[in-house]
């Protein structure tokens, strides 16, 4: 094996001849965290979806001052995430035909440079709704355009034998930051107000564009290997999600997610304000437990590993999921809301880390992003899911909204992951 020891260099920089290679590989969970090439891949992503989802929550509580309305708050949500139920298997397009890196690079200075405008806006004291929309949409488009190149990226950064820790752990950064960003939005908002969480919120995706800048792949992926046009490249994406039964099914599970438990955060301005009424210092304490939450899940899926089925895990995560955002929705007591908002938030994330994982490790790399990109369109239905919820609380309640449509979702994760369990047996049978 001498070609072997030849190749002084390994993705985490280290020689081959002065340390095995054994040490990173996935029987250790966290081990590909020893890999500087990935350390700095996934602190550059929890800089970006954290800065990204501090101003979801910033501009929320900023609508629901400006309007009072339930539905304009939900409205913002929507704003950022459609633009990916139509832009994101184009990025997946590309994601599979240029450069990730650069893909991923030219979306973080568009974020910033939409994240410093709405400062200024704030700072110059003419904030109105439209402009909180508007720039939503922006920033909407350029997440969109490049969600699946920054997923897709991984590959060329670790060890074959290191990608389902490394697809696991890069899930954990944008659902840990979902619920970690509005946390740290929320603590702010009573300290700072506003406009300046907004100035800090663009000041930490800085970072985030210096270390892609940085990040040199090693591995050849199969980027540029796409043939035919971008329409045609799309389409074999959906064919291949179609086709394949583990997918077909996980992008099921996610679409009960998003369209029911998902959009919970979106209403927390008005449970802080008007339920619980415990105001933007209350909205912060129920976001940094979201975030407790959320980060426990994203540790407890990877060190779990492959030990239970993905069917198994999405099935007790979902039922955990909607079952404590019922709880939470009819809480009248702010210490009760803050226990089950943190219950919530651990399951909502760990399903969604397992789900991705899957996805990601079940598709060869040459189609990787373009199924990605599947997956992220199927969170492009958020805005469905946050305007009926929106609606839904002008008119029930927000309590009452949130617990039927928790309870839906209850029922969605049980049909699917039982329908998933009986046709993969029936699969195994068949073979």
């Amino acid at each position: 094996m001498l070609h072997r020891a030849r190749t002084t260099q390994l993705v985490d920089g280290s020689n081959s001849n002065s340390r095995p290679v054994h040490h990173l590989r996935r029987g250790h969970p966290l081990g590909v965290l020893r890999n500087s090439q990935y350390r700095r891949y996934w602190a550059a992503g929890f800089a970006t979806f954290t800065g990204f989802n501090m101003q979801m929550l910033i501009r929320g509580w900023m609508m629901y001052e400006l309007t009072q309305s339930p539905l304009m708050v939900t409205m913002v949500t929507a704003a950022m995430m459609m633009p990916m139920l139509f832009l994101s298997l184009v990025g997946g397009a590309l994601a599979d035909r240029i450069d990730r890196k650069k893909i991923t690079i030219v979306s973080d200075i568009t974020l910033l440079g939409s994240f410093t405008a709405l400062f200024a806006i704030s700072a110059a004291g003419i904030m109105a709704p439209w402009h909180i929309i508007a720039i939503s949409v922006v920033n909407g488009i350029a997440f969109s355009m490049a969600v699946s190149a920054r997923q897709a990226m991984i590959s060329g950064l670790v060890h074959r034998e290191q990608m389902r820790t490394a697809v696991g752990l890069s899930a954990t950064t944008y659902n840990s930051a979902q619920i970690l960003g509005p946390a740290i939005g929320g603590i702010m908002l009573p300290f700072v107000g506003p406009t300046w969480s907004l100035g800090v919120s663009a000041i930490v995706v800085i970072p985030a564009i210096i270390l892609y800048s940085t990040l040199k792949p090693v591995h050849h992926t199969s980027v540029n290997d796409a043939k035919g046009s971008v329409v045609e490249n799309v389409k074999a994406g959906l064919e291949f999600a179609f086709k394949n039964s583990t997918i077909r099914f996980l992008m099921l599970g996610g679409m009960v997610m998003i369209l029911t438990v998902g959009p919970f955060q979106s209403l927390m301005p008005v449970f802080a304000e008007d339920v619980l009424n415990v105001g933007a210092g209350g909205l912060g304490i129920l976001m940094l437990a979201a975030g407790i939450g959320g980060l426990i899940g994203s540790i407890t899926v990877v060190t779990i590993g492959e030990r239970v089925s993905h069917q198994k895990l999405e099935l007790i995560f979902g039922l955990l999921a909607a079952t404590s955002l019922i709880a939470f929705a009819l809480s009248p007591w702010f210490a009760l809301s803050i226990l089950l908002v943190s219950i919530t938030a651990f399951a909502t994330t760990s399903f969604m880390v397992v789900n991705m994982t899957v996805v990601q490790i079940t598709c060869p790399d040459y189609m990787r992003g373009r199924v990605v990109s599947v997956r992220f369109l199927v969170i492009g239905l958020m805005p469905f899911g946050a305007i009926a919820m929106g609606w839904a609380a002008e008119s029930l309640g927000a309590p009452t909204a949130v617990a039927i449509i928790a309870g839906i979702g209850a029922i969605g994760f049980t049909v699917v992951q039982i329908a998933s369990l009986i046709f993969s047996k029936n699969e195994v049978e068949a073979h």
